[in-house]
């Protein structure tokens, strides 16, 4: 089940750590679209048939044109600490989608209040942003994450 919060209101330290605000406050996946218009879908990576149509029914309703596969691995990454801290500066772009594929990262998102919202990803989440939301990624402790990226056109940064 995918774990959802709100962030501590200002995070210092490592990031790839979870950093819940006191105490702590989980989020459900419709609190979460209520709260930022993040979409968030758990998909059988076990099942090519179910999976094939989701992604291929998800990339013809929001029109995204372009993916790609992208790795984060402490180990084959070059410069890993400064790609970290690269994918942690704030974005906002077109609308996107990612599904993990392997490993977990956090995504957070704005909320409308301005407040943060943490998602951990693992296994099978795909969480569609929407366009003009406020984002940014870490991997977890771990540090190792793959990820299915689909866009619109232009090529994303994370």
């Amino acid at each position: 089940m995918v774990q959802i919060w709100k962030m501590e209101s200002y995070p210092f330290g490592d990031p790839r750590l979870p950093h819940h605000c006191f105490p702590p406050q989980k989020l459900t996946p419709d609190e979460l679209t209520k709260r930022s218009g993040v979409l968030y879908y758990k998909l059988d990576l076990d099942d090519p048939a179910s999976y094939s149509k989701r992604i291929a029914l998800m990339k013809i309703e929001r029109n995204l044109k372009k993916e790609d596969t992208y790795t984060l691995d402490a180990q084959s990454t070059i410069d890993f600490d400064e790609k970290l801290a690269e994918l942690f500066e704030e974005l906002e772009g077109e609308e996107q989608a990612r599904l993990i594929t392997e490993g977990s990262a956090y995504y957070d998102v704005e909320d409308k209040d301005g407040f943060w919202v943490r998602i951990l990803v693992e296994y099978g989440d795909l969480i569609i942003i929407p366009k003009g939301r406020p984002y940014r990624m870490t991997t977890t402790p771990k540090n190792f994450v793959k990820i299915r990226r689909f866009y619109k056109e232009e090529q994303c940064t994370d």
